[in-house]
C-alpha cells in the first residue's frame, strides 16, 4: 500500500502528453516568435525620446541598447546547451511574457540606472526565448516539411522586428511611453496559449541523441569558429543599421515617424532576404548564398549612407540593405547545425544569439564614430568595413557535405 505512490507519480511524469505535430503548432510558436522579437525591437524607435529625457549622447544610446541586446544574446548558447540536457522548457512561456512586461516599464523611470537594470532583466528572460524555441520546432513541425515549418517559425520572429518601430511609434505618438505596458497584454495571452498546447514540455530525446558540448571541441571546430566569427561580424553592420536609423533620421530633422518607417522598411527587407536566402539554400551551395549577401550589404548600405533621406528610391535601396544585411541569418543557421549536428539548439543559438550579441557589443564603437564625424559618417567607416571583413572571413569556411547530417 505503501508502495503506490512513487509509482504513480513516477508513471504521471512519463506519460506527460508532448505538444501535437501540425501547423496549429507552428503558427503558435511562429507568434511567440514574434511576440519575442517585436519587444526586443521596441528600444530603438524609443531611443529619441530616451535621450532627449536623459541627455543622452549617440554612444550612450547604443550603450543602452547594448545593455538589453548583449545580455540577452550572449546567454543563449548557454541556454542552448543546457536546454540539451535538461528540461527547462517551462521558462518558454515566461520568456516571452515577462521580457515584454519589464520592456514596457521604460516609459515609467526617471533615473539612467534603473532604466538599464531593467533592461537587462528583460534581456535575460529574452534571451531564454531562442534556444528553447528552437528546440521545440521539429518536434512539432509536419515530418515532410521541416523546412517549411522552420521558415515560418524564423519569419513570424522577423516579421514582429520589422513591425515594431511603427506600432510602438504610434502607440507613444497617441498614448506617449507612459502607458506602453498595455502593449504586453497580447505577449501575456501567447504565454498562456503555449501552456495550454503544451509547448512548455521538453521534447522527446533519447539518450544517444545528444552528444556532450566541451570548449576543447569547438576551438578544434576551425570552420565552426570562423562560420560563427564571420556572421558575427556581420551583424555589427546589421545592429547598427537597427539601432542608429532612427536616430539618422532624426539628426536629419525629419519627424519621428519617418525614423520608425524606415527601419520598418530596413527590417521588411530584413524578413524578405531571410526567405529568398533560405530558398535559395536549397538549390545553391551555402557558402555562394552568404558571400552574395555580403557583397550586396556593401553595395547596397553604401549607396544609402551616401544619402539618406526620405525618397522612394532611397526606401528602396534601405529594402535591400535590410535584405542583404539578414539574408545570411537562416543559411547560417543551416550550416551551423550540419557543423553540429547532434545539438541543433545549441548551433542555432550561437547564430541567432551569440552572434547578435557581438554585433550589439561591437555597435557602440560606432556610436563613438558617431559623435565625432556624424551618424552616416560613422555607420560608414564602421558597418561596411566590417560587411567586408565577414566577407574575407567566409572563404576560409569549408561547407560540409549535407547528406552527412
Amino acid at each position: 500500500m505503501y508502495n503506490l505512490k512513487p509509482p504513480k507519480l513516477l508513471h504521471t511524469m512519463k506519460t506527460i502528453v508532448p505538444p501535437e505535430r501540425g501547423w496549429t503548432n507552428i503558427a503558435l510558436m511562429s507568434t511567440a516568435h514574434f511576440m519575442s522579437d517585436f519587444f526586443t525591437n521596441l528600444l530603438p524607435v524609443l531611443l529619441p525620446v530616451l535621450a532627449l529625457r536623459f541627455d543622452m549622447s549617440y554612444s550612450q544610446s547604443a550603450a543602452l541598447f547594448t545593455a538589453f541586446s548583449v545580455i540577452s544574446s550572449l546567454m543563449q548558447p548557454a541556454v542552448g546547451i543546457l536546454a540539451d540536457k535538461k528540461d527547462v522548457h517551462f521558462l518558454l512561456p515566461l520568456s516571452v511574457s515577462l521580457a515584454a512586461i519589464l520592456v514596457c516599464l521604460i516609459g515609467l523611470f526617471t533615473q539612467y540606472w534603473l532604466l538599464v537594470f531593467v533592461l537587462m532583466l528583460s534581456g535575460i528572460c529574452a534571451g531564454l526565448f531562442h534556444p528553447l524555441s528552437a528546440g521545440v520546432v521539429p518536434s512539432i513541425c509536419p515530418l515532410a516539411q521541416r523546412g517549411l515549418s522552420t521558415s515560418v517559425y524564423i519569419a513570424g520572429g522577423n516579421i514582429g522586428a520589422a513591425v515594431a518601430p511603427l506600432v510602438t511609434a504610434a502607440f507613444v505618438q497617441a498614448f506617449s511611453d507612459k502607458y506602453l505596458l498595455a502593449l504586453s497584454i497580447p505577449a501575456v495571452i501567447t504565454s498562456i496559449l503555449l501552456v495550454k498546447n503544451r509547448l512548455h514540455h521538453k521534447p522527446p530525446v533519447s539518450a544517444a541523441a545528444t552528444e556532450e558540448i566541451s570548449l576543447a571541441r569547438l576551438v578544434r571546430s576551425r570552420s565552426f569558429l570562423l562560420l560563427n566569427s564571420s556572421i558575427s561580424i556581420r551583424c555589427w553592420t546589421h545592429c547598427a543599421f537597427i539601432t542608429f536609423i532612427p536616430l539618422l533620421y532624426s539628426s536629419l530633422n525629419y519627424p519621428a515617424m519617418v525614423g520608425a518607417a524606415a527601419l520598418v522598411v530596413y527590417l521588411i527587407g530584413s524578413v524578405v532576404g531571410g526567405l529568398a536566402a533560405g530558398s535559395l539554400a536549397d538549390r545553391m551551395r551555402l557558402k555562394h548564398v552568404v558571400i552574395f549577401s555580403y557583397v550586396l550589404l556593401i553595395i547596397f548600405s553604401l549607396i544609402f549612407l551616401l544619402n539618406p533621406d526620405d525618397s522612394l528610391l532611397t526606401m528602396g535601396i534601405l529594402f535591400l540593405t535590410g535584405a542583404a544585411a539578414y539574408a545570411a541569418t537562416p543559411v547560417g543557421v543551416v550550416w551551423s547545425q550540419l557543423l553540429m549536428p547532434r545539438n541543433a539548439s545549441f548551433g542555432a543559438a550561437m547564430i541567432l544569439g551569440f552572434s547578435f550579441g557581438i554585433g550589439y557589443l561591437l555597435t557602440p564603437i560606432s556610436g563613438w564614430c558617431a559623435d565625432r564625424l556624424g551618424l552616416a559618417e560613422g555607420l560608414m567607416i564602421t558597418a561596411i568595413p566590417a560587411a567586408g571583413a565577414a566577407l574575407l572571413i567566409l572563404l576560409f569556411v569549408r561547407e560540409p557535405r549535407r547528406d552527412l547530417a
